[in-house]
């Protein structure tokens, strides 16, 4: 990645429940007729798919939360 880094990742942080990964593939086991797998896609229910969580503005400045 080159380029500038955008302004919001000083405020964010990874999200502690999914490391970053916020959605993933489930495999529902079965295929289509096609010959497709099926898969079901499902997002980190505590940061709702972005994959940040974001610091409190006391975090931020260094003091107590």
């Amino acid at each position: 990645m080159t380029g500038p880094i955008p302004a919001t990742t000083a405020n964010a942080r990874i999200c502690p429940n999914c490391d970053g990964f916020a959605t993933a593939a489930v495999s529902s086991g079965g295929r289509d007729h096609r010959g497709h797998l099926r898969t079901l896609t499902v997002n980190c229910p505590a940061c709702h798919g972005h994959g940040t969580w974001h610091t409190r503005a006391a975090q931020l400045a260094g003091g107590r939360a």
